[in-house]
């Protein structure tokens, strides 16, 4: 991180030259040295990935391919940029549309044109004076530190300062991030104890539906909303909080209103249309996926189970013809993703199923089970359901039962995915069977962990460690096996001391449970074990 606005690296991006060449002059007149422009949106990601930029100054309107709002959602998915970098948009556009946009994608600043050298100047001094202290709880965030970052917003915050307000959001997302979310809850009620703002009151929502208290996550997101309706986020979370306790309608319904206010949210879009799809609401699913399509076509939201959603309501409407079209469109559009090869391969059994082609739907599920076989440790839950629903419907039982329970291995704990089992059961017309079924995986689990805790405790952390592997062998997706694996990793470090490998490997288990569950418990206490272990005094 640069030390001043002359140190900068600085990246400029907008189409026409002329303009870039301004901003260049303008730029160079403050004393800046290091910049770099770009007239493209694959130019500019390409050099985002490659290189650290304390500022980018980027037009809002591309041209043909990515605007500038997606330039900077897809550089924060991909974390290109971080806390401390500038993202300044330009913009001559001053419609609803584009305000919506800068209040989700929250850039550092919008400079409407024609812009002025005194004007991006003082713009500038003003954030990098904030930006510079960020730069060591960015580092420490990149690592993963997530108490020494909470421990340098503390350190900060000491001190008055007109940083204070991102300083906390920041606080409130690593307390998020490190899965202490009592932590969280108790921080976020304390910045709501001096005032009411809406990102403080919807992190405290968030805390509460991640340690599942979906009651009092509803209340406090519908309060957000009603004392602010353009604060989105909330509104996402409240579908998501409707969706856990089962009111479907209620999550389509909130998803429809935010849609209103902002109509070119390409992932609330395709949320719509899934919860559309699981009420039965197939016009308006139609509707919605073939919107989320569009909108998603430049966006790092372009998802092949957006095709697939539109694929199976087609079928649904009993269109499968047109179903295979959008199939084809999909293995054009994500040539070489495995993922995507499985959805289609899945759909495709179904929409040859309802057009009474049984054959063609045998062999294309037996595609997807090749496919599945060759990726256990990344297939979607979903994706295996309708799997399993369509072996049902092709009378392959077996198959089709052995596929549910593993899922439900794999997410023993997981509410959502057994109520997703339970249907597919349900469906097939074995509800009993299956809940037995479910059962008895869900036993299997129980019993594998518990031979594990009873190797650690006599301090067997060698064969805890070999029982663990082999068991996530067969269960590639079981938070509960990863995180129990890299305990027996650190009990066999505290035992014989430190291991860079075993350091390495537990690393990367934990980021894979941080993936597959971010409310896991256990993953901030043993990230921070292993920050411990691996520093420079251990």
């Amino acid at each position: 991180m640069a030390t001043s606005l002359k140190q900068s690296t600085t990246l400029v991006i907008d189409d026409f030259q002329s303009m870039r060449a301004m901003v260049v002059t303008f730029l160079k007149a403050m004393g800046m040295t290091s910049i770099d422009n770009v007239g493209t949106a694959k130019e500019a990601i390409a050099l985002l990935a490659s290189k650290k930029y304390d500022i980018v100054i980027c037009d809002y309107n591309l041209g043909h391919g990515q605007n500038g709002q997606q330039i900077l959602e897809e550089a924060r998915y991909k974390n290109f940029i971080g806390y401390s970098t500038i993202w300044i948009m330009v913009t001559a556009e001053k419609t609803m549309d584009m305000f919506m946009g800068a209040a989700e994608t929250k850039p550092d600043d919008y400079l409407l044109k024609p812009i002025t050298e005194s004007l991006l100047e003082a713009r500038l001094n003003k954030l990098i004076e904030k930006k510079l202290s960020l730069a060591p709880i960015e580092k420490a965030s990149k690592a993963k530190d997530y108490l020494r970052a909470v421990a340098l917003c503390d350190e900060q915050l000491k001190t008055p300062s007109s940083n204070a307000q991102e300083l906390q959001r920041i606080k409130g997302e690593l307390l998020m991030a490190s899965g202490d979310f009592s932590a969280a809850k108790a921080f976020f009620e304390s910045v709501l104890a001096v005032r009411s703002m809406p990102w403080a009151k919807t992190g405290l929502g968030r805390a509460h539906f991640m340690t599942k208290d979906f009651i009092r996550a509803k209340e406090i997101f519908q309060e957000v909303l009603e004392e602010n309706k353009m604060y989105l986020e909330a509104a996402d979370w409240l579908s998501k909080t409707h969706d856990e306790l089962g009111d479907l309608e209620q999550a389509q319904t909130v998803l429809a209103k935010a849609m209103e206010l902002s109509p070119n949210a390409s992932a609330r879009q395709k949320s719509l249309a899934d919860a559309a799809y699981k009420n039965g609401a197939l016009d308006l699913a139609h509707a919605s996926y073939e919107k989320a399509i569009k909108l998603s076509e430049h966006s790092i939201h372009k998802s092949a189970s957006t095709y697939a959603g539109l694929a199976k309501v087609l079928t649904a409407k009993d269109d499968p013809q047109e179903a295979l079209k959008v199939l084809g469109r999909s293995r054009s559009e994500f040539k070489g993703n495995a993922e995507a090869d499985l959805q289609t391969a899945v759909i495709e059994g179904m929409a040859y199923q309802k057009m009474g082609q049984p054959e063609k739907a045998a062999a294309a599920i037996a595609v997807a089970e090749e496919l599945l076989r060759s990726q256990p440790a990344s297939v979607n839950p979903a994706t295996a359901m309708d799997m399993a629903n369509a072996l049902f419907s092709l009378g392959q039982k077996d198959k089709a039962c052995a596929l549910v329970e593993s899922m439900v291995k794999n997410n023993h704990e997981n509410a959502a995915i057994i109520k997703m089992a339970e249907a597919v059961f349900d469906k097939a017309g074995i509800g009993v069977e299956g809940a037995e079924r479910i059962k008895k995986s869900t036993q299997e689990v129980i019993n594998i962990n518990n031979q594990g805790v009873v190797l650690a405790n006599e301090g067997k952390y060698e064969e805890g460690i070999k029982l663990m592997r082999q068991a996530l062998q067969a269960l590639p997706n079981s938070d509960l096996m990863i995180t129990n694996l890299c305990g027996m990793m650190i009990g066999l470090m505290s035992k014989n001391g430190k291991d860079d490998r075993l350091i390495f490997e537990a690393r990367e288990l934990l980021d894979r449970v941080n993936k597959l569950n971010p409310s896991n418990k256990k993953y901030n206490t043993y990230m921070s074990i292993l920050n411990k272990l691996s520093s420079p005094s251990n």
